[in-house]
């Protein structure tokens, strides 16, 4: 060895153990042994840079001190800058540590980063004779110790990516910040290039301050970002696409196989939207990755993309050749072969893992397949529907012909559902097959349903449009069980015909709500519709019409001859004749015609319903219920619109304000968009008291049906008893029942008048596990295996973590809800959280599970398990006599009852 190159490698060796302490730029053994830390003691997981650093520590491009520490925040200077940008080239194998670099006076480095220097000037990444002018301008302070600029790092780390090229046709474009004017006219076009490859951003959005200084963290974040614009082999690292993923490993797929590395806990993963450090589960299988790693354990894990490079498909499975590991299954009505192995996940519509073998002929199934091999390779299976066998109704919603398929709203649930018809199901009618099968079947009829292996093999129209027959109305018996009418009137065929009426049968005539059979007149042209069983189940008035006049004065009545003259409210005379079949209420009580002569008198007003000159319906209005427009306390006044116009009613000065649940209501509390009753007084010219419609969840907590009373607890946990004697009760579907088949736990919606209880409404609830989501509509498959599409509408919204949203994007498949209307008749889906525990013991005698306590305050660990409790391991039906104490297991608890228990 030459004596200058001993003398040169001795003087080194000396100064650089002298600078361990201060560099931080050390050269470690090798890049494993940087990972086996994997991050320093003063840069903690939620160090903004900690992701940057974290990766060029484990590359080899920093390194830190003796004591474990990087310090993030000191200032680079331009000779650690230069060894910062070699490593991170690749080329700190081609620095000759044996060379000589003599500089001059002016430029000065230090001896450990000579030879960086000396390659850095050899191979282009700095212009010997720009730094040594810079070195001349400022004698005082050595070239090297120097601390950088964010220009000079910018230019320096443009030429280490080799896009000088791209610099020097950006010189002279104007640079986007507001201080660009500051920037040496030598790196204009270094600043451009790095602003357009995205490499470095302002210390504010429009500040780039060229001569100020940079922090290690900052440069390892600026070389980090610049990786994607340079290809370096650094040692350890890979990149491939996720082909499968676990807690414990990751497998890469690198289009010449599978490699699998472990993940343990000193693993750290991250994504390339974030800066931040994330967990397994937060990673997407089949995107690509760049994994850093050592003997087979990741050390570093990235996702580049969010592109996951699969394909998803419908099919309905068919046939599996295990020997083969080949399945046959039907798309579009054509048959396709499937390829998978022994990795492929077979889950069920709630998320529960199955073998393969569990897949079933003629299930409908969506496959996820990888499309980055060489030949596709299924990687998982969502079974979405198995062969269903049950019975069930429904109103029918719509009609498809070929393939024959029937939609239907549940009878029970409310739920929409699509329904597959079998070749030759039958279609039966009043005892009879139809011919025609399900072309027989009409949107609106009312069904029952028998299907086996997930088709319908049988339909039996219960109430239907299409079974009709017309004639004009007879008579009716006095308990309105009975119905007379005559068919062919007026022809040689006229014959009179009588049927039963089925119970809540629907009497509908144009303009006159709540029509019953007592509004028919001799002579209307009908249309009953007919069951299975022949009663009429819906009377339609054809052949007249009922014109309804809210607030109508009365100008004059003659009760000779049962004439009355009203005033429109758009000031129209409408003369009509009063009868016996007039229906006459004062405050919804009957009056007779003889009775109600003395009330008709000048200026009174009344609701008016009339066909021809012929007086329907006459009601005194003693209130009036619509919709708040306005309310003026400065004339006084509230406006409503009702039935479409306008009224406006002026306040008595002790006109009442009723508000369920609110003690001291005042007019201030009545607002625009309310629905409300306005009661009026005598002279029905002012409203003496306002009744605001307000709609109230309860869940039915007793039930007295000799006192016709029920008792009701809210969400508050408040217990109230209710007097429904007059109020409505309806079902689901909202047709009227009787308070004996209400049952306690039901959630019932009631709506007030004021304080006044005028109906309940019972509640469907679901629940069970989202099998889907959309924009539109959920699936969701409940605890007895029932899978129902539940519609959304415009207006929803979804409780998770305590917190309210309107939109179902937090929604996710498998997650576990419960599925209700609210008190206004909106979808409102609740997530069940989990509760994580770990399993204790199972008591079979009792049915009791203990889980360990979290603490000996906790009280909350033992569950009843019941008859219909699911378990599952791993995603299979599982049994908790085989878990052992410690096992990690999830809860599902809904309203006390344990739903679920995994494993």
């Amino acid at each position: 060895m030459p004596q200058q190159k001993k003398w040169f490698k001795l003087v080194s060796i000396m100064i650089v153990v002298s600078l361990l302490s201060s560099v931080f730029l050390f050269t470690a053994s090798s890049p494993a042994s940087a990972a086996a830390t994997g991050k320093f003691s003063d840069v903690p997981v939620t160090h903004w840079a900690d992701k940057h650093i974290t990766k060029l520590a484990l590359q080899g491009v920093v390194e830190g001190g003796t004591n474990g520490t990087f310090k993030p925040g000191d200032n680079v200077t331009q000779q650690e800058a230069v060894v910062m940008a070699i490593r991170f080239m690749g080329k700190k194998s081609q620095v000759d540590s044996d060379g000589v670099f003599v500089g001059n006076k002016d430029f000065k480095v230090g001896n450990f980063f000579k030879p960086y220097i000396a390659f850095a000037f050899q191979n282009g990444l700095l212009d010997e004779a720009e730094e040594y002018k810079l070195a001349e301008a400022d004698p005082k302070n050595d070239w090297g110790s120097r601390k950088a600029s964010r220009e000079w790092i910018t230019k320096l780390m443009i030429r280490a990516i080799g896009q000088k090229s791209v610099a020097d046709s950006l010189a002279s474009a104007p640079i986007a910040f507001n201080d660009g004017n500051q920037v040496s006219a030598a790196y204009k076009g270094y600043v451009n290039a790095a602003i357009q490859l995205q490499l470095v951003k302002g210390i504010t959005a429009d500040k780039f301050d060229p001569k100020g200084s940079i922090t290690r963290a900052a440069l390892a974040t600026m070389f980090s970002r610049a990786e994607s614009q340079l290809e370096v082999d650094y040692i350890g690292q890979e990149e491939g696409i996720i082909s499968a993923l676990s807690d414990s490993s990751i497998s890469l797929y690198k289009g010449n196989g599978d490699s699998t590395f472990t993940l343990g806990a000193n693993t750290r993963i991250y994504r390339h939207d974030s800066e931040k450090a994330v967990t397994v589960a937060e990673l997407s299988p089949h995107t690509r990755v760049m994994i850093i790693a050592s003997q087979g354990n990741a050390l570093y894990v990235e996702q580049l993309d969010n592109d996951q490079q699969v394909e998803k498909f419908s099919a309905t499975f068919d046939r599996l050749l295990p020997s083969e590991s080949i399945m046959y299954v039907w798309v579009d009505n054509k048959p396709v072969e499937v390829s998978y192995d022994q990795s492929l996940i077979v889950k069920d519509a709630s998320g529960a893992k199955l073998a393969v073998s569990a897949l079933t002929k003629d299930s409908k199934i969506e496959i996820t397949r990888a499309k980055y091999r060489a030949k596709p390779l299924a990687t998982s299976i969502t079974i979405q529907s198995a062969p269903v066998n049950k019975s069930g109704s429904g109103k029918v919603q719509a009609v498809q012909a070929n393939p024959p398929v029937i939609t239907v709203i549940d009878s029970v649930y409310n739920r929409t559902e699509a329904l597959n018809i079998a070749a030759g199901a039958d279609v039966i009618w009043q005892g009879s097959i139809l011919q025609g099968g399900v072309t027989q079947v009409r949107q609106g009829d009312l069904i029952s349903y028998e299907i086996k292996d997930s088709v319908v093999t049988r339909i039996t129209i219960q109430q239907t449009s299409a079974m009709t027959v017309q004639g004009h109305f007879y008579s009716a018996s006095s308990d309105s069980k009975t119905i007379q009418f005559v068919k062919g009137q007026g022809t040689a065929q006229e014959a009179l015909e009588a049927k039963f009426i089925a119970d809540h049968a629907e009497v509908t005539i144009t303009g006159l709500n709540g029509a019953t059979i007592n509004d028919l007149v001799k002579g209307d042209q009908l249309e009953l519709s007919l069951n299975e069983r022949d009663q009429v189940t819906a009377i339609k008035v054809l052949s007249r019409k009922v014109e309804m006049i809210t607030g109508a004065v009365v100008v004059s009545y003659d009760a000779d001859i049962k004439a009355l003259v009203v005033k429109s409210n758009l000031n129209k005379l409408i003369p009509v004749y009063l009868s016996d079949k007039t229906k006459i209420e004062f405050n919804g009580v009957p009056m007779s015609l003889e009775s109600v002569g003395s009330m008709l008198t000048k200026n009174r007003k009344l609701t008016l319903g009339y066909t021809d000159d012929k007086a329907v319906l006459l009601q005194f209005v003693y209130n009036y219920t619509g919709t708040v427009s306005s309310t003026s306390t400065t004339s006084n006044t509230i406006t409503l619109s009702v039935n479409g116009l306008p009224v406006t009613l002026g306040l008595e000065t002790y006109a009442s304000v009723e508000i369920a649940g609110k003690s001291s209501a005042v007019i201030a509390d009545v607002k625009v968009g309310d629905t409300v009753t306005a009661l009026l007084n005598a002279n029905q010219d002012k409203a003496s008291g306002i009744q605001v419609h307000t709609n109230w969840q309860y869940e039915l907590v007793a039930i007295d049906t000799a006192a016709k009373k029920v008792k009701v607890k809210g969400a508050d946990q408040v217990t109230t008893e209710l007097l429904v004697g007059a109020s409505e009760l309806l079902n689901e579907r909202g047709e009227k029942i009787v308070l004996s088949n209400l049952s306690v736990g039901q959630i019932v919606n009631a709506t007030y008048a004021g304080k006044t209880l005028k109906s309940l409404k019972s509640v469907a609830v679901t629940v069970g596990s989202l099998t889907s989501v959309a924009a539109d509509k959920i699936t969701v498959l409940d605890y007895k295996g029932s899978s129902s599409v539940i519609t959304l509408g415009t207006d929803y919204s979804v409780i998770k973590d305590g917190a309210t949203s309107a939109s179902a994007a937090g929604l996710k498949a498998g997650d576990r809800v419960e599925v209700r209307k609210d008190a206004k008749d909106r979808v409102v889906i609740t997530v069940i959280s989990g509760l994580a525990k770990k399993f204790w013991k199972y008591e079979a005698s009792s049915n009791t599970l203990s889980v360990r306590r979290a603490n000996v305050s906790d009280t909350n660990y033992q569950f009843k398990v019941t008859a219909d409790t699911r378990v599952t391991n791993s995603g299979a039906q599982g049994n908790l006599a085989q878990m052992k104490d410690g096992d990690n297991i999830t809860l599902y608890v809904y309203k006390g009852v344990l739903l679920e228990v995994v494993k």
